[in-house]
C-alpha cells in the first residue's frame, strides 16, 4: 500500500487525487471471503416539498437525482448554482431544480396528514401508513420505536431486471451490470436500520425469490446471525402453475426468518392435517423420572376423564403401579411402563396444564393411558397450500378491490397472514412493521387477525409514490414531473396502497360496491370490513433551526403522537400554541412553556391515563428537576432529544 500511497501523491491535481485515495481506502478494506459487492454512490432522494433556497442541495427535476449541485444565489427566479463534484458553475430556473438529501445526512423528518379512515371511532387503536422513501422513514421510526417492534415483513422488490425498482430515481434494468451490487447496497442500509427496531424478541420476514435469494441470504446472515440471531428458511408454492424458466418452471419463492438466539420458541405452532396421538408417558433415551424430576406426577382420573393433576411427589415416593384406584373411585395415572419402571411425562408439571385440552383418557393393554392429541406441530420449511395462490389471492383480490389492475405480483393474503400469526400468535398487542408496503397486504392481513381472535395488534406500513416505469413515459408526454398533482396521483401510495387500505377496512370496492364473499377459512363477509382506524401521512423535512425554536410545533404534532404510541385519533392544532397540551385519549401531554409546571403537574394528577410527556425547555438540570415531580412512564424533552437523535445518527451511518 505504501507504494500505492506514493504514487497518488504524484498527482497534480488534488481532486483526481482525493477521489482516488478515497476509493483505494475502500479496496483495502474490502473482504475477501464472504459476500463482497461494490458500494455505490450514496442514494438521493427528491423533497418536492421543499423550497429551494440559497445553500440548498439541488438536482434538475428532469435530471438525475444524484446530479447534485449547491445554490450560491437566487436572482429574478434564476439559480446560480456549483456542481458538486466538477466545481463548475451553471444557472437554472428555480422552477427547474428539486432539493435533494443524501443519505447519511443529518434529517429532521415530520409526519404531514394525507387522509384517515375511521371504522372503530371506540377504539384507540390506529395504524398508520407513511408515504416516504422507506430509509429516511427508517430513520424515523428508529426514533420513535427502537427495540420495540414484535415482527417485521417485507417483501422488496425482487430485482429480476424487468425494471421492478429505482435506484437514485432510475430504475434499474437487465443491462446494468451492477445492478446486484446496487441492489445489495440498497438492502443493506434498510436492514440495518430494522435491524435495530426489533425488540428482544422480534421476528423478520423477507419474502424473496431465486434472483437473490442466495446473496441477500449471505447478506443477512452476516447482519443478524453473529450469535444473537437464528435464522430459517422456508419455501412458499405461490404460483402453482409455473413460471417458466429456461430449465426450470419455478412454482416457489423464499421466506427468510429471522429471530433470537435464545432456545426459547418464538414461531407458533401451526395446525397439522392429521391429528398426532401418541402416549404422554415419555420413551426413548432421557426418559426416566430422574432426567427431569419435575415432569413425574399423577394424573387425576374418573370414569376415564381427566379430573385434576397432582403435584410433584418427594424424591423418596415410588408409586407401586402405574394406576393406583383409590376408596373414591378415581384412579391415579402415574407415568409408569408396562415393566414398572419409572418413567416421566413429555411436559413438567408447571407448563402441563396448557396442553390439557388435547390430553385424553385411553384404556391399554394392561392401564389407563394418558394420550396426547397434538393438532398442531411446528412450522415446515415448505408452505402448500391453495390458498397461498399469489394469482387467485393476491391478483385477483387486488383486482377485485380496486377494480382494475393497479398493481403487479401482490403477495397472497393468506401467506403474509399465516407469517405473522405464527410471530404474534401469542402476543395480540404486537407492533409490525411493513417497510415496503406495496399494495398493503400486510396491514389487510393483520386486520383480518385481529378480526378473528380479538386482537390489538398495530401495524405500520411504510412505501414511496413511485409511479411505473410505462406510467412515468406517458405521464412525460403529456409534460408532467415527479412533484406534480397529476403525476404524484398515479403514485402507488395514493393509488394502490392507501384505497386498498380503506376499502378493506370500509369493506367495499373502489366504486363503493360491498365486496363479494368470505375470507378464507371464516364465516366472515368481506363486506363486513374491519373495526379499525387508519392515518396516512407523508415524510416531510423540518429546518432544524425553525424546530429548535419551536416554530414547528403544530408539524411535530403527529411525530409526538406516534413516538407516545399512536394511542387514539391523531390530534391536530388550530390557532395559537398553548402553553401545554393534555391529550387523555392519546395518552400523552406537552408543556410547551415552563411557566405553566405547576398547572400542568395538577393537569396530569387529574388525568392518570397521561402515559407520556414531553417537555419543551433547553436546560437539561431544568427538564431533570421538572419530570422528577412527574409520575408518567415515559418522559422526554423536546427538542432536543428530537435533535440530537437525528443529528447523531446521521453522523453513525
Amino acid at each position: 500500500m505504501s507504494i500505492i500511497n506514493d504514487l497518488i501523491a504524484q498527482i497534480d491535481d488534488k481532486t483526481l487525487r482525493d477521489r482516488i485515495s478515497v476509493e483505494v481506502e475502500k479496496l483495502a478494506k474490502q473482504k475477501k471471503f464472504g459476500l463482497v459487492f461494490e458500494e455505490h454512490l450514496p442514494e438521493c432522494t427528491p423533497l418536492y416539498e421543499i423550497p429551494v433556497k440559497k445553500g440548498s442541495l439541488v438536482a434538475l427535476k428532469a435530471g438525475k437525482v444524484n446530479d447534485v449541485y449547491t445554490v450560491l444565489n437566487i436572482e429574478d427566479g434564476k439559480a446560480k448554482c456549483l456542481h458538486k463534484e466538477d466545481k463548475q458553475e451553471a444557472e437554472f430556473p428555480v422552477e427547474d431544480l428539486v432539493c435533494v438529501a443524501e443519505f447519511g445526512e443529518p434529517i429532521y423528518p415530520y409526519l404531514k396528514p394525507i387522509d384517515s379512515v375511521c371504522n372503530a371511532p371506540d377504539s384507540d387503536l390506529w395504524h398508520t401508513l407513511i408515504e416516504a422513501d422507506n430509509y429516511h422513514a427508517l430513520q424515523l421510526l428508529e426514533y420513535l420505536y427502537a427495540g420495540k417492534v414484535d415482527c417485521i415483513y417485507i417483501d422488496p422488490p425482487y430485482n429480476t431486471g424487468a425494471k421492478d425498482w429505482k435506484y437514485n430515481n432510475n430504475y434499474v434494468d437487465n443491462n446494468d451490470q451492477f445492478r446486484h451490487s446496487k441492489w445489495l447496497s440498497m438492502m443493506q442500509k434498510r436492514l440495518l436500520l430494522s435491524k435495530k427496531l426489533l425488540s428482544p424478541n422480534g421476528i423478520l420476514f423477507c419474502a424473496i425469490d431465486e434472483n437473490e435469494f442466495s446473496t441477500l441470504s449471505l447478506l443477512m446472515k452476516e447482519m443478524f446471525f453473529e450469535g444473537a440471531f437464528s435464522h430459517s428458511y422456508a419455501s412458499i408454492v405461490h404460483n402453482p402453475r409455473g413460471q417458466q424458466g429456461k430449465n426450470f418452471s419455478y412454482i416457489h419463492e423464499f421466506l427468510i426468518i429471522v429471530y433470537p438466539n435464545n432456545n426459547r420458541k418464538y414461531l407458533a405452532d401451526v395446525p397439522k392435517k392429521e391429528i398426532d396421538s401418541r402416549n404422554l408417558r415419555d420413551s426413548g433415551s432421557e426418559s426416566n423420572r430422574t432426567d427431569a424430576k419435575n415432569c413425574f406426577y399423577p394424573f387425576v382420573v374418573r370414569n376415564n376423564t381427566i379430573i385434576s393433576i397432582g403435584d410433584v411427589p418427594a424424591d423418596d415416593f415410588h408409586p407401586m403401579k402405574a394406576n393406583d384406584i383409590k376408596n373414591d373411585g378415581t384412579v391415579l395415572i402415574w407415568p409408569l411402563n408396562e415393566t414398572g419402571d419409572e418413567k416421566k411425562w413429555r411436559y413438567a408439571r408447571q407448563s402441563v396444564e396448557t396442553i390439557l385440552e388435547n390430553l385424553t383418557v385411553k384404556e391399554g393393554r394392561n392401564s389407563l393411558q394418558i394420550i396426547y392429541n397434538k393438532a398442531e406441530g411446528t412450522v415446515r420449511s415448505v408452505w402448500e397450500d391453495p390458498k397461498y395462490d399469489a394469482s387467485e389471492y393476491g391478483t385477483k383480490l387486488i383486482q377485485t378491490i380496486l377494480c382494475g389492475d393497479r398493481f403487479s405480483y401482490p403477495k397472497s393474503l393468506y401467506a403474509v397472514y399465516d407469517a405473522i400469526l405464527l410471530a404474534t400468535k401469542n402476543n395480540k398487542n404486537a407492533i409490525l412493521l411493513d417497510f415496503f408496503a406495496g399494495s398493503g397486504t400486510t396491514l389487510h392481513a393483520v386486520n383480518l387477525l385481529n378480526d378473528l381472535d380479538n386482537g390489538h395488534r398495530k401495524c405500520i406500513m411504510v412505501t414511496n409514490n413511485e409511479v411505473s416505469d410505462e406510467e412515468s413515459k406517458l405521464l412525460k408526454q403529456k409534460g408532467f414531473n415527479p412533484g406534480d398533482d397529476e403525476w404524484e396521483k398515479y403514485g402507488i401510495a395514493h393509488y394502490v396502497t392507501w384505497p386498498r387500505t380503506v376499502c378493506s377496512i370500509e369493506g367495499h370496492d373502489i366504486k363503493g360496491k360491498p365486496l363479494k364473499g368470505n375470507y378464507l377459512g371464516s364465516d366472515l363477509p368481506m363486506a363486513d370490513g374491519f373495526k379499525a382506524n387508519a392515518a396516512f401521512f407523508k415524510l416531510g423535512f423540518l429546518d432544524k433551526n425553525d424546530v429548535a425554536l419551536g416554530k414547528q410545533f403544530k408539524e411535530m404534532l403527529p411525530t409526538l403522537w406516534m413516538k407516545a404510541g399512536a394511542i387514539g385519533e391523531c390530534p391536530s392544532l388550530e390557532g395559537d400554541v398553548p402553553s401545554m397540551l393534555v391529550l387523555p385519549k392519546n395518552k400523552f401531554a406537552i408543556l410547551v412553556d415552563e411557566q405553566a409546571y405547576m398547572d400542568f403537574v395538577v393537569a396530569l394528577d387529574e388525568h392518570p391515563e397521561i402515559e407520556t410527556t414531553f417537555i419543551v425547555t433547553d436546560s437539561e438540570a431544568g427538564y431533570r428537576e421538572m419530570i422528577a415531580g412527574l409520575n408518567v412512564k415515559n418522559t422526554y424533552q423536546l427538542y432536543r432529544d428530537y435533535l440530537d437523535n437525528f443529528r447523531i445518527n446521521s453522523v453513525r451511518r
